[in-house]
């Protein structure tokens, strides 16, 4: 490939905190080889920018300038969703289908996304290109900052579809306590609802990804894992449908900056909090 893969980025040396940002779903590139021509119809080539996490860069992208290591990619999820199991796909007459999993293959409503299936062995290439180096680098990084601090605290981080998420603001998952010590999550529960903002913790659906589940082992490894979603209809100037139609469209569009800059902010706060809490934890 022609760029480097994963995106990281590192804070200055002297602001460096214990904390991992992982934004799986930032990318909202094709793959390098993909062209219009690729795709079973021409309108489908938007969907790259589609399945992204909307504006999860305006969020995320930035937070080592306050102390966080940050990892994401610059592909779209349609190609490789490195937040789902690695095997989260079916074979169906010797070929790839997928509609929610660690690929896109077809649409929720089973419209075919690509003019070619895609085959078993092209699949395991592009995972093993595309994949096992964001699970390799996390591994790296997390091993990095234990060994730094005694322990870590990965956040990864997302928004939301607002026909998913509903009315929920902000929800924060843990696995239902699982991967992360509860008074870590209490804490960033508490910087977001002192914004005005509503959290509700480990909602069906938004419980903590594969990524989540993998890391967040606070007893073995010392690793607390915390999957914060924010609803993108907080973050976008239009409805939810005005927004699709832009984006199929091949508009961008316009983002609720206020709500940003709050958003922002918070997440600020919760970097310069969470590694005193964190050391309090690990003190002993």
């Amino acid at each position: 490939m022609d760029r480097a893969f994963p995106i990281v980025r590192h804070p200055a040396p002297a602001t460096r905190t214990p904390i991992l940002v992982s934004v799986p779903h930032y990318g909202t590139e094709p793959l390098p080889h993909i062209t219009r021509d690729d795709y079973h119809e021409p309108s489908f080539e938007t969907f790259a920018y589609g399945f992204a996490d909307t504006f999860a860069g305006d969020l995320y992208g930035d937070l080592h300038e306050h102390g966080a290591t940050v990892l994401a990619t610059p592909f779209s999820r349609m190609f490789v969703d490195v937040n789902r199991r690695r095997d989260d796909f079916e074979h169906l007459d010797g070929v790839v289908r997928s509609r929610r999993g660690v690929v896109r293959t077809h649409t929720m409503r089973d419209v075919p996304i690509f003019a070619r299936p895609l085959a078993p062995a092209d699949l395991e290439a592009r995972l093993a290109t595309l994949y096992d180096p964001y699970y390799a680098t996390l591994d790296r990084l997390l091993g990095e900052l234990c060994r730094g601090y005694g322990h870590a605290l990965l956040l990864d981080g997302h928004t939301g579809s607002p026909r998913r998420m509903k009315n929920h603001q902000v929800i924060l998952g843990t696995c239902h306590g699982a991967t992360c010590d509860r008074r870590l999550a209490a804490t960033v529960a508490a910087i977001f609802t002192g914004h005005g903002f509503e959290v509700h913790e480990n909602v069906s659906g938004y419980t903590g990804g594969n990524i989540v589940a993998t890391y967040g082992q606070p007893q073995a490894r010392r690793v607390h894992a915390l999957q914060l979603e924010v609803n993108a209809a907080l973050l976008m100037t239009t409805t939810g449908e005005e927004f699709i139609a832009q984006v199929r469209r091949g508009e961008i569009p316009a983002k609720a900056e206020a709500n940003i800059a709050r958003i922002r902010q918070c997440l600020r706060q919760v970097l310069a909090a969470l590694p005193a809490v964190l050391a309090a934890l690990h003190e002993s």
